[in-house]
């Protein structure tokens, strides 16, 4: 059985995405939320039936009728002894759209990668995304048990 699709992408014509990279006071952390908001828009990019393209903050498109956005929260946290975390929230908006959703895609936490890139982000990127966007949402159900094996 697949899910039926939100009100969020009824009638969209463009996917916005934004990012937003935490702590404020994390080295180079500009560069990084660039980096990361250009990852997820290829990623969600791929396959897609409508544009794909980062919005900045104030972008008029963000509240335009035919706009669907895509937000992306990440905020880096220290690990002791080990590599930093990159945990990550995704979720979708529609200024236009009545609210549906009361929550967004399961939050992940993967190892901090250099320039945020990295098969592991890629998969928990991926991984969320395949819970928001409808040309990449994945069947939701029971699915069923795999024939028995002769001994």
């Amino acid at each position: 059985m697949a899910s039926t699709p939100t009100p969020t992408w009824d009638g969209a014509r463009l996917l916005g995405v934004q990012c937003l990279l935490a702590p404020d006071d994390l080295a180079d952390r500009r560069r990084l939320q660039g980096l990361l908001c250009e990852r997820v828009r290829a990623l969600a990019a791929d396959k897609a039936p409508i544009p794909v393209t980062i919005l900045q903050p104030g972008d008029p498109r963000l509240i335009e009728d035919d706009t669907a956005v895509l937000l992306i929260h990440a905020s880096v946290q220290p690990q002791s002894g080990g590599k930093p975390l990159l945990v990550l929230a995704a979720r979708s908006f529609r200024a236009t759209a009545a609210p549906s959703e009361l929550f967004g895609a399961t939050p992940r936490a993967v190892p901090m990668a250099p320039d945020v890139r990295g098969p592991q982000i890629d998969a928990a990127l991926n991984a969320a995304l395949a819970e928001i966007l409808p040309w990449r949402v994945r069947p939701h159900g029971p699915r069923p048990l795999p024939p028995p094996r002769r001994p």
